[in-house]
């Protein structure tokens, strides 16, 4: 009886690293998702009407659809103490998970506070659409790999339990 429950306990252990996995892969939609629409609305903020960028980034930060993104509350804790584009920076590398992202991110950050409305327009509009690819390749991933990892983990977790047993 006991063994029976420690192999179903493989098995189950197989099966939740599988979803977990595939859990990982939503998490980065949606992550890129709410960067993407972030982008979009620093971009119209700034358009028209041009705040600074402390205060734009406080005020989206404070919006539901951003919270997921937890480099926004750092920028404003760390800009005031050093400049925006280092605040900036920073809160990204501690705060981004995936190398892609951050590189966008970071190469925007240069572009952010140094430069007129057309120049950080046109630099979040550049970060906006690599995002954007991102995102379209993400999605299919998930879609595709999301199942993969969880029948693989459950089937691995299967296999470790007939080799137990």
């Amino acid at each position: 009886m006991i063994k029976l429950i420690g192999l179903l306990l493989v098995i189950g252990t197989g099966s939740m690293l599988g979803l977990h996995k595939a859990g990982q892969l939503r998490h980065r939609v949606t992550w890129l998702a709410a960067l993407e629409g972030l982008l979009r609305s620093m971009q119209t903020e700034i358009r028209y009407m041009a705040p600074p960028l402390e205060q734009l980034l406080g005020d989206l930060s404070m919006q539901p659809a951003y919270k997921v993104l937890d480099f926004l509350p750092a920028i404003g804790n760390y800009a005031k103490q050093e400049a925006f584009g280092q605040a900036w920076n920073r809160a990204v590398a501690e705060a981004c998970p995936w190398q892609e992202e951050r590189q966008i991110l970071l190469q925007l950050g240069c572009q952010l506070g140094n430069s007129d409305i057309d120049g950080q327009l046109g630099a979040i509009g550049l970060a906006a659409e690599q995002v954007h690819m991102l995102l379209n390749t993400a999605r299919q991933q998930s879609l595709e790999k999301g199942k993969l990892c969880t029948a693989m983990g459950t089937l691995l977790g299967t296999l470790a339990a007939i080799l137990l047993a």
